[in-house]
């Protein structure tokens, strides 16, 4: 099976999935294990207050749509054009169907006596916007990165924060007690289904 069929197929089934994912949570809260992996989490030292909270503050979808749009004029002024207005079209597309899905799917955040919570939200619970909006935003950056978009050592550099950020995203959702495990996975998924169509149209 050639490359682009096989990427566009693995697309399709993540996709379909997260299709899946999206319905289910609309329907049931919590899903099954969600309760159990929170409550583990919960009473783990890590990641702790102070680190969950720096997290937050810079995966917010406000912080990601401004370094987002930082980068989009940096690509542009470097000459990558095509690369720029990709990014432009994920930054377009991050919030207006973030806040649609959350709307759409309407789902309570934990609470006690299931979880302690230990920080405020302003939204509904699927999916998780502080995983969803660096996902898409880094991982559009991962795929130019590794086109060879960028040279030593920058191309090393943006890999590793990239990767961090995406990574580190999830946990102190969950330390925090204010998003379901399968909120995280939401977020991971959906920021995948953004950015990977822009990303492919910028690399052809």
């Amino acid at each position: 099976m050639k490359g682009p069929c096989a990427t566009g197929i693995a697309y399709l089934l993540i996709l379909g999935f997260t299709l899946f994912l999206t319905v289910a949570a609309s329907h049931r809260t919590p899903l099954p294990a969600d309760e159990a992996v929170l409550n583990w989490f919960q009473k783990q030292p890590w990641p702790g207050r102070p680190f969950s909270e720096a997290v937050r503050a810079i995966t917010s979808t406000q912080v990601v749509l401004a370094a987002g749009a930082m980068t989009a004029v940096a690509l542009g002024l470097m000459g990558r054009a095509r690369e720029a207005w990709g990014l432009i079209i994920v930054l377009l597309l991050l919030p207006l169907l973030q806040t649609a899905i959350k709307e759409l799917v309407d789902r309570p955040r934990p609470g006690p006596p299931i979880a302690e919570l230990r920080a405020s939200y302003s939204s509904p619970s699927f999916p998780a916007g502080h995983v969803m909006s660096p996902t898409a935003l880094y991982l559009y950056l991962l795929g130019l990165t590794f086109s060879g978009l960028f040279p030593f050592p920058w191309n090393a550099l943006t890999i590793a924060w990239a990767a961090v950020m995406i990574v580190a995203s999830g946990p102190p959702n969950l330390w925090l007690g204010i998003h379901w495990p399968s909120d995280l996975l939401g977020g991971w998924l959906w920021g995948i289904v953004i950015a990977f169509p822009p990303l492919r149209w910028a690399r052809k």
